[in-house]
Formats: structure tokens, sequence, C-alpha cells
């Protein structure tokens, strides 16, 4: 990862020097071209200028300019005869150009010559031809390129080191989602990435978090579906083996007990999917039916509870605030709640569903001893010493928090009272809650 962000910050960095450099290095040339035939024609023409009026016979000797580094300078007559300095013995093409009047500049050969003339353009007297050597321009242009080739090594030089220090920066976030995603693969859904600084790494990591908790709570409710699974049907085969002895001991015949056991399968049934459904769904937040709920948790429990002798009472009232849920939670919820009454408690049963701080509370209490003092109902245990506290209640209660809802025991003793607040419509805005 480092290697291949090094790479690409390298090739920009060699991009961007080509691409400047090239243009600047031929610019450069260019105008060391142009400052060598300026400086030849500025020669020419202080030459031209110091010319005297008479050419072939002057009163005084002519001196040319002295020169350095290959210049050189003559002067010729009009008809191309050369009459003093160093050049041609007679004129070339540029001289001969040059005698109309005007200043002209040429390579020829390895010489770059400008010609100037001397005197008006209706009257030359003299031409001025200076010359110098073509490599001029060039050796300085390998100055500068050389001096340009220095500061794109520094350039580079600092790019490596950026991209050192970027790429350090880039992969090392990558490298830890990486390796965050292989410690999940392997397993260790609770693995999480740190907080790196690189914005758009850590909503990744975020969205990695959200995805291995979603993962665990979908197989966190897998594994525990057999184990609740298990107790609901203990509690429904329960209810099959009471209705069948009481059908035996009332003598109704086997047609009644058979209907009891189908009855009682059914349930079983439902309860297999419920918990499989709530297992693997996400939690619903549709209107839930309370009155119905109600209504259908009484109809299964009234005989279950009749058979022992016992009462329950399910008052019904109005003007109770909207609730949202899950039919298939509500009634796991209840049935969970009712068997632990029927198994542990005494006397009437009393199921209430009222309002409180602005929510829909469902109260499920019995007449009997209550919560012995010191034991978390709610915990989730195994084996006999349990006395049959643990899973059953401590689903229940995963359920209800599931839904959005509480689940608590309101009064532990005398006469146990369990309290489920259900969850309010979005946009309700309760009372606080106990």
């Amino acid at each position: 990862m480092r290697r291949r962000i090094l790479r690409a910050a390298l090739l920009a960095v060699a991009c961007a020097v080509l691409l400047f450099a090239l243009p600047l290095g031929a610019a450069a040339l260019r105008l060391y071209q142009q400052d060598e035939e300026q400086e030849l024609q500025q020669l020419g023409e202080r030459v031209a200028l110091s010319l005297p009026a008479q050419l072939h016979n002057p009163r005084d000797p002519i001196e040319l300019p002295r020169t350095e580094g290959g210049t050189r300078i003559a002067v010729y007559t009009p008809d191309g005869r050369r009459v003093l300095g160093t050049g041609p013995g007679q004129g070339d093409p540029l001289v001969r150009q040059a005698a109309a009047g005007d200043v002209h500049t040429r390579r020829i050969g390895d010489s770059l010559v400008a010609a100037v003339p001397a005197g008006g353009s209706e009257q030359v007297r003299a031409i001025v031809r200076v010359s110098s050597p073509s490599a001029q321009p060039l050796q300085r242009a390998a100055v500068t390129w050389a001096g340009m080739l220095a500061l794109a090594g520094i350039a580079v030089g600092v790019g490596v080191l950026l991209a050192l220090r970027s790429s350090r920066r880039l992969a090392r976030p990558l490298e830890t989602l990486a390796g965050t995603a292989r410690e999940m693969e392997d397993g260790d859904l609770a693995a999480r990435a740190g907080p790196t600084g690189l914005p758009e790494a850590d909503e990744v990591a975020t969205a990695l978090a959200r995805a291995a908790a979603r993962i665990e709570d979908l197989l966190r409710r897998e594994r525990a579906f057999s184990a609740d699974a298990s107790h609901q049907l203990r509690t429904a085969l329960t209810g099959v083996r009471l209705e069948l002895e009481s059908s035996l001991v009332s003598g109704a015949g086997p047609d009644a007990a058979i209907r009891s056991a189908l009855l009682q399968l059914e349930r079983m049934e439902a309860t297999l999917t419920d918990l499989l459904s709530l297992a693997r769904d996400v939690p619903e937040r549709a209107p839930l039916d309370v009155p119905a709920v109600l209504t259908d948790a009484e109809r299964r429990w009234h005989g279950v509870l009749a058979a022992e002798g016992r009462r329950l009472d399910v008052p019904a009232e109005d003007d109770l605030p909207p609730a949202v849920g899950s039919q298939r939670a509500a009634r796991q919820i209840l049935d969970v709640l009712l068997a632990n009454a029927a198994a542990h408690g005494r006397g009437t049963v009393l199921v209430r569903a009222h309002e409180t701080a602005g929510v829909l509370a469902i109260d499920v209490e019995d007449e009997g001893d209550g919560i012995p003092e010191g034991v978390d109902v709610f915990v989730r245990r195994h084996g006999e010493a349990t006395g049959g506290h643990g899973i059953g209640l401590a689903l229940a209660r995963s359920l209800a928090e599931a839904e959005g809802g509480r689940l608590f025991v309101a009064r532990p003793r005398p006469h146990a009272c369990f309290t489920w607040l259900l969850a309010a419509p979005a946009g309700t805005a309760p009372s606080q809650l106990p």
C-alpha cells in the first residue's frame, strides 16, 4: 500500500518537473540566443557610429574595439570589399543584404553573424560585420539547465519526503482497517479500529464497526435461539401435559384430549415461528394493537391457570397511549411473564395495561410471596439450582429492549409485579420514565 502511494506521488512530482522544466529550458535557450543577437547588433552599431565619413582615406587611423570569446569584427565597403578587421575577404550574402540599409542577423556555419550598415538608408558608406561562435548561447543555457536540474533534484527530494510522509499518513489508517477486517474475518467481531485523523478512513471504520455490531447481534440472537426455544417449548409441553392430565381426570374422553393436545401443539409451532423470526428479523416499529395482544394472552392462559384453580384477570382500560412493536415479541414477552406467575406465584394473576409517564405500561402481578431478596431474576442461568428462574425472564427482557421498551421488577415482594414499558411512536415526547 505504501509503495503504491509512494510511486504515485513520485510519478506526479516527476511529471510536474518535466512539464515545467522542458518549456523553461527551451525558453532559456531562445532567450540567450536573442540576447546574443542583440549584443552583436549593438556592437556593430557602436562600430558603425565610430567610422569616419571618409573610409578610404581617413585622417586618423581606425581602431576597432577589442573583443573576447571568439567575437570578430570586420568592416566592408558597399561593394563588399573588406577594409578593416577580421572576416571573409569578400562580403558574404549577409553583407550584401545589409548594403541596402537594413540590419540582418543569421546563423552561418558555426557562427552567429550580424551585419549593420553605417550611414543612412539612402547612402550606406560601410557595413560592419560582427560574428561570434554560435555555441555561446548554448553554453550559457547549459549552465542554466544545470541550475534547473539542481532545483529539480531538490524538488524531487522534497517530493520524496512529502510522499513518504503522505504515504505513511494514508497507508497507516488503511493498514489498520485491513488488520481489523482480518480480525473480524477470524471471528473476533469485537475488534475495532480507533480514530486515525483521516476523515475518510474514520468513516469506513465507523461503518465497519456498525456492520460488526449488527453481525454480532444477529449471531448472539441466533445462538440464543436454541436455549430460548427449548425454554418456551418446555412451557408449552407443560401445558400439553396439564391439559391431557385434566382430560383424564375429568373423563372428558380421548377426543377432547386430542383436541386439547393439538391446540397446544399449534401454540408450540407458533412459539417456534415467533422465536425464529425474532432472532433473524430487525425490530418492528409498526403500531401495536395492545387490546388484541391482551385478549389473545387471556385466551391462551385462562385454561392453564384455571386447571390449577387460579384466576386470570385482564381488565380493560380506555384511552391507552399508542405503542409500537412486534406482535410476535409482545406475545412471547407476555407468555414468559404469565408462565413465571403460573410457576412461581399464587392466587389471582392480574394483567393490567395503563398509562405511565406518557407511555403505555403493562403490569403482570400475582398474590405470591414475591422474589427472594438478592435474586436477580433477569440473569440468564442454567441448571436446577435456579428453581426455574433465568432464561425465560432474560429472554423477555432482551425482547422488550430489542423492541425499544423496558422490562423491570416494579415490586419484588410481596405479590411480585413486573412492569413492561412499551416503545412510543416516533415523534412522541414521553415524560421522565421511572
